[in-house]
């Protein structure tokens, strides 16, 4: 019986560099990569006006 191990992803807010939070919320694209954001981070890039 095969058993299947779920890779634990990283929070790799771009402009956070050392979140090491593992609840990810959702994924973007910032410069030509998929990044996991935490749900913390989210939080804080979504009431901001930024722009990738």
């Amino acid at each position: 019986m095969a058993t299947l191990t779920k890779a634990i992803e990283n929070c790799k807010n771009p402009w956070k560099g050392k979140c090491k939070n593992t609840d990810i919320e959702v994924y973007i694209y910032y410069r030509n990569k998929r990044l996991p954001i935490c749900r913390k981070c989210w939080g804080i890039i979504a009431e901001k006006d930024l722009e990738w």
